[in-house]
């Protein structure tokens, strides 16, 4: 038997729970904040305090990891967050009404450098098809990534899409902070550069 199964997560948002209906009435016509692989929950941490007003959702496919993020806010008295626990395509499809959200953060995600690996990557053309149809018109995704080659597919796999353009001039920006609100972003970067994207949904989507 599974243990450790986190039957109740503070804040958990299900599907055809209760509550589902009330999530979506929620949600509408708030600034809306997806972090995409929220990890252990730091991104949250910081900006749910620096952004008050936003409501902000967390998606993670380990529900340990769902788990201790919801864990982590309550504690600390965040009340401006939820969290879903499963995969992002399903989650976005699932939770979120069409131009529904602001920002979607994916930072760091695994990238999957093996070539015959690359079909599990995040950046699937379904995936994007959800994140195009859930973003707000000037609605924006960022991408953070510590392997440019993968910053540089990410952007390759946006730029297919014409309801998309890149933020920055250059596409892929490094080091484009001082500092990054994630663990990973603490081990890696006195090791290599981060790179940087963002694209925002800048025209209607049918």
């Amino acid at each position: 038997m599974e243990k450790n199964r986190f039957l109740h997560i503070e804040r958990e948002v299900k599907p055809f729970s209760p509550t589902y209906e009330a999530w979506i009435t929620h949600i509408m016509g708030r600034e809306v904040v997806v972090d995409m692989g929220c990890g252990h929950g730091d991104f949250l941490i910081e900006k749910t305090a620096q952004y008050p007003e936003s409501f902000f959702v967390g998606i993670e496919i380990s529900r340990k990891r769902v788990a201790k993020t919801s864990h982590r806010l309550s504690k600390r008295g965040r009340e401006n967050y939820a969290v879903i626990h499963g995969d992002g395509e399903w989650a976005l499809k699932t939770f979120f009404p069409t131009e529904s959200v602001s920002e979607i953060h994916i930072n760091f995600p695994d990238p999957w450098l093996r070539k015959r690996h690359w079909k599990n990557r995040l950046l699937r053309p379904s995936f994007v098809l959800q994140v195009i149809r859930v973003l707000k018109k000037g609605g924006r995704v960022f991408f953070v990534t510590d392997v440019e080659e993968y910053a540089r597919y990410a952007s390759e796999v946006l730029l297919q899409f014409p309801w998309l353009r890149s933020v920055y001039p250059d596409i892929v920006v490094q080091n484009l902070y001082t500092r990054f609100p994630t663990l990973f972003y603490q081990k890696m970067s006195p090791l290599r550069p981060i790179n940087y994207v963002c694209f925002e949904r800048w025209v209607d989507f049918p």
